[in-house]
């Protein structure tokens, strides 16, 4: 589905205090199918399981109320931070305790988010906006700390917690920044005592199939903070829900005109399991249902399953059948070995297939990625590199990066 902003009409005459009121009380009063409160039993729940975010689906609040859909397509950081507000204030109810304690670190995330942007799609037009689109991670940054809450201290004895975005505003061009409580001394920051969150980068690339003709696929660098650090990793297929934000260009400093580039922060992330239609290997979690176990101990059960094995593997070519005997036996692998004397042997198998043009050696190859739940065909001067499957790479910012080739 495309993106199209002019067709959503204005909210201006929503305040925060409106939508906040709003907000809470849509938490407190959906009820899901049942009959049940879906979102307080959600938030009572956050102090059992340690949890920090909420994932509120996208469809429940266009059931709840328009107002606070045309707010989150127009404002979403502001709707976001309000909605976050709306959780507090439900928490502090049930867990007033819990509720401080993670007052500053609670985030909403919105899931099914219905305005879906190819990722070559998305340009200077969407700059602020929530969007959702599809991809593979084909690069994950190892995961580092940041400031969400500076600690400051001045020479008149004031001291107190300030935010990284009011330490920025006040920062702006000057050299120093000056107390917030008395405007006069300049405060020093306290980095023990500052509060702390994760962050991690990871490159998002056109899925194979959604790629046009001869195009080159299309990479965008996606933000991951808090709790969805750590969650998508080198491989997988996932749908994307964020704000799209701009960053300086580090290539154009030599320029008079700065350039900026695009990249996502991360609001949400869910995996395709279940969602992909071309392509059945969703994001290669493998889900056996009764059904295909019963077919699976079916079909175990018969003497010649190892030859059918074989004859299935790329029916639409003839022959080859002991080289489709090889590359069936490394999808399935073999079991790791520790021998006696403590040597360690690898269940991997590599192949090598050489031979004339047109004997169906790229075809195998295809046919076998595309019923591997994570298989990947590449081909060109790259593929021959050491590190086939995986490298670390240094990436622009300095971080280590660990990339799927």
């Amino acid at each position: 589905m495309g993106m199209d902003m002019g067709m959503i009409s204005s909210s201006n005459n929503v305040t925060a205090a409106s939508i906040h009121d709003m907000l809470e009380d849509f938490l407190k009063s959906f009820k899901d199918t049942d009959g049940s409160y879906k979102y307080r039993k959600q938030i009572e729940a956050m102090s059992a399981r340690q949890a920090r975010s909420l994932v509120v689906d996208y469809n429940d609040l266009a059931l709840y109320n328009q107002d606070i859909i045309l707010k989150l397509h127009e404002e979403p950081i502001t709707t976001l931070e309000e909605f976050s507000r709306a959780v507090y204030s439900v928490l502090k109810i049930s867990d007033a305790k819990y509720a401080e304690k993670v007052k500053d670190e609670i985030r909403v995330r919105i899931s099914n988010y219905p305005y879906e942007v190819k990722m070559r799609d998305i340009d200077a037009d969407m700059i602020g906006k929530l969007i959702s689109t599809t991809g593979m991670v084909v690069r994950a940054s190892e995961v580092k700390p940041f400031i969400t809450m500076l600690y400051y201290r001045c020479n008149k004895g004031h001291e107190d917690y300030i935010s990284r975005e009011d330490y920025i505003k006040r920062k702006g061009s000057a050299s120093k920044v000056l107390c917030p409580k008395c405007n006069e001394e300049e405060i020093y920051i306290d980095v023990e005592k500052s509060r702390f969150s994760n962050i991690q980068m990871i490159r998002m690339q056109e899925l194979p199939e959604d790629l046009p003709p001869g195009q080159l696929p299309y990479h965008i660098d996606v933000i991951l903070m808090h709790d969805l650090v750590d969650n998508a990793r080198p491989g997988d297929r996932i749908m994307l829900t964020g704000i799209v934000r701009v960053e300086k260009d580090m290539e154009s400093k030599s320029l008079d005109l700065p350039l900026y580039r695009i990249k996502i922060v991360a609001n949400n992330i869910e995996f395709m399991m279940n969602r992909q239609k071309d392509d059945a290997r969703g994001d290669g979690r493998l889900t056996i249902t009764e059904d295909d176990e019963k077919e699976i101990k079916r079909l175990a059960s018969k003497e010649n399953i190892y030859e059918l094995l074989i004859n299935s593997f790329a029916p639409h070519i003839f022959g080859h059948e002991i080289i489709k005997e090889a590359i069936l036996l490394q999808i399935v692998g073999s079991p790791a070995k520790v021998l006696e004397d403590g040597t360690k042997l690898r269940g991997d198998i590599n192949i090598l297939l050489v031979g004339d043009p047109g004997t169906a050696k790229s075809e195998l190859l295809k046919y076998a990625a595309r019923i591997a739940p994570r298989g990947l065909y590449t081909s060109g001067r790259g593929s021959t590199a050491a590190g086939l499957t995986a490298a670390v790479v240094r990436d622009k910012s300095g971080m280590m990066m660990l990339e799927a080739l």
